[in-house]
């Protein structure tokens, strides 16, 4: 194992989620929260505020009246909409550099965990789950733990392609067993250090591995499905990407077929270009400058 101390300090080096999108998070999620709740949290983060009445003005949405305050912007478009804008706003610089570790140019981690989000909200709206916001989050955040491990897995890539090599084990195996976690594992300690409700650190701890837990939980067995569907389309595939292990007890589960996964997933992009459109629209908000990956290898 490499240097499991100095990756653990890297976590507490990291700087914390920004405390809007903390208080968000558990208003959202939050059943006796109300749409004034949720203004409240917004309204006194001005530099949120002005990207989010930026982003809802942009060209994308077309509105025939300007939107002039946040409860203006939640009435006209929807308060999850409105949420999800903010929760993409935030997670944007901190995801969208490039990740050599794991071969992903500037931007595509932001893309894929854009994608994530989305397909675990669709996957959730399917399969009739509550808790369809707190799988967004989920989603958007599964890999965090990328950002840190990037520069060890770097180093490691090798040791690690070698394992894989001959082990026959997954990437996120190898990479457990060489650096003593996975990126799994470490984003799920970093939701604990940004203490992000229970039900989140578990989709992002098991993400790889939903089998692990018994009994199952649906809303890991949903981002769990929304990471599989994304790498099938090829958003956001790197070198772990290329060899994961799949777990089809999960579709058994919920009586789910490949024209299941084709459906979500062509949803899914048709929702990533619009949220892309809505960035681009709105320069100022910091788009990453992602390189556009293909389309689907098997649509």
């Amino acid at each position: 194992m490499k240097d499991l101390a100095g990756i653990i300090e890297q976590v507490e080096a990291l700087p914390p989620l920004p405390g809007t999108a903390l208080k968000l998070i558990n208003v959202v999620n939050d059943p006796r929260s109300t749409v004034s709740d949720i203004v409240e949290t917004i309204r006194y983060d001005e530099a949120v505020t002005a990207q989010v009445l930026r982003l809802c003005n942009s060209a994308y949405f077309g509105l025939s009246r300007k939107v002039e305050s946040l409860q203006d912007a939640m009435l006209r478009l929807g308060t999850m909409k409105v949420l999800r804008i903010v929760m993409a706003v935030h997670t944007n610089s901190m995801l969208s550099r490039a990740q050599k570790g794991y071969g992903l140019e500037p931007g595509v981690l932001w893309r894929h965990s854009v994608a994530a989000a989305i397909t675990s909200s669709l996957f959730a709206e399917l399969l009739k789950l509550t808790k369809a916001n707190l799988v967004f989050t989920a989603g958007l955040l599964h890999d965090i733990g990328k950002v840190i491990l990037n520069e060890f897995v770097a180093e490691s890539l090798v040791e690690i392609l070698q394992r894989m090599s001959r082990e026959h084990c997954s990437f996120v195996e190898a990479e457990q067993q060489v650096l003593g976690l996975s990126h799994a594992e470490l984003g799920a300690r970093i939701a604990e250090k940004w203490q992000l409700p229970a039900p989140i650190v578990r989709c992002i701890r098991y993400h790889h591995q939903p089998g692990a837990l018994t009994p199952p939980d649906p809303l890991v067995d949903t981002v769990y499905l929304a990471n599989c569907t994304c790498v099938l389309f090829g958003i956001g595939v790197g070198e772990d990407g290329l060899c994961c292990r799949a777990d089809a007890s999960v579709m058994e589960r919920y009586g789910l077929q490949e024209r299941h996964l084709e459906s979500i997933g062509a949803q899914m992009l048709v929702e990533l270009r619009r949220v892309e459109q809505l960035f681009s629209d709105a320069p100022a908000t910091g788009r990453p400058g992602a390189p556009r990956e293909g389309e689907p290898s098997h649509a």
